[in-house]
């Protein structure tokens, strides 16, 4: 059974600066926590729980006008699970694949920019009105361990986020339309199942005749199955460093691109025989935009197992790997 595509559009010039902005530290006051909540805990994340589409970023200054058109040709996702966890994958169009073996560092820093991903616990201050995303991960590497504030509103289908107002007083609002829940006719066991966040436990490698092979391991991941028929997944490695300036150089660019994936579109199960297909409306790698990933499972109620085709390497063995993910939705 395969998915519907849903139209899916959002919008940004300064991406990077819209979706870096956080705060320093924990913000005061009372917060929901995304881990072990319940009752009005449980209540505050659940009108965030689910996926939803950007569908426009406005710029306003301190009096509320507009300060530019609002630019709707971005996709995105952002996802918020009722386990207290979220991610978000914005992706600017008519990215150019890397030249065959790169990216090298200009391709690296030269894409650097159009493409955002971050993933992490998330906790909801309903008294003072925002949310706050507490980063695990980011493919900016100053990203992870940080906090981002997000002033919320919620409309009829849309949900409107607003990072702090900059020095100026001018704001920046990025608009999001909730993308509806598959029908229950379309819903498998197996998407029952599935859906809800799993968090990275090992990565394994092996050749068809069993014998193991070493492979890199991730540091902190999230993958994410969404009610409504669509994933993200966001993969980090360990020993990141941060740049040294405000702008990466090509160097940093290449080194955080090379330590970090992140893709995200529709997924379809196929459950007759035993394998999923990740529809990759956007990818951190520009040439995996518009592909498909097909994966073998192994699902039960604690971990799931993905495994892609079996591929061959350059001595010509047949290499099986597998990543195995712990559940974290309850």
């Amino acid at each position: 059974m395969t998915q519907t595509h849903p139209r899916l559009i959002a919008a940004t010039g300064a991406l990077l600066l819209v979706l870096g902005c956080g705060t320093s530290g924990p913000p005061s006051g009372t917060e929901s926590e995304g881990a072990g909540s319940s009752g009005s805990v449980a209540a505050s994340l659940q009108q965030f729980a689910g996926a939803w589409s950007l569908a426009r970023i406005e710029r306003r200054d301190a009096n509320g006008e507009l300060l530019s058109p609002p630019i709707e040709d971005r996709l995105g996702y952002i996802m918020y699970d009722t386990s207290g966890r979220m991610g978000v994958t914005i992706m600017r169009p008519d990215r150019q694949p890397y030249s065959e073996g790169g990216p090298t560092p200009d391709e690296a820093l030269a894409l650097i920019g159009t493409y955002t991903s971050y993933f992490g616990p998330f906790s909801v201050n309903e008294d003072e009105g925002y949310v706050t995303h507490h980063l695990v991960g980011s493919l900016d590497p100053r990203g992870a361990g940080s906090d981002y504030q997000r002033f919320y509103t919620f409309g009829e289908n849309t949900l409107t986020l607003q990072p702090p107002p900059r020095e100026d007083g001018s704001k920046t609002f990025l608009t999001w339309e909730r993308l509806p829940d598959l029908p229950e006719s379309e819903l498998t066991e197996t998407h029952r199942k599935l859906l809800g966040v799993y968090r990275i436990e090992s990565v394994t490698r092996q050749t068809t005749e069993g014998e193991s092979v070493p492979i890199d391991q991730y540091d902190e991941a999230y993958i994410m199955y969404a009610p409504s028929g669509h994933m993200s997944v966001h993969l980090m490695r360990p020993g990141r460093s941060p740049y040294a300036g405000d702008r990466p150089t090509a160097e940093e660019a290449l080194a955080a691109t090379r330590t970090y994936a992140s893709y995200f579109g529709p997924f379809s199960v196929h459950e007759d025989e035993g394998f999923v297909v990740h529809h990759r409306i956007g990818s951190e790698n520009p040439a995996g935009t518009g592909t498909d990933a097909k994966r073998f499972y192994e699902l039960s109620d604690t971990h799931l197992t993905l495994k892609p085709p079996v591929q061959s390497d350059s001595q010509g063995r047949q290499l099986q790997t597998a990543l195995r993910w712990a559940r974290i939705t309850e």
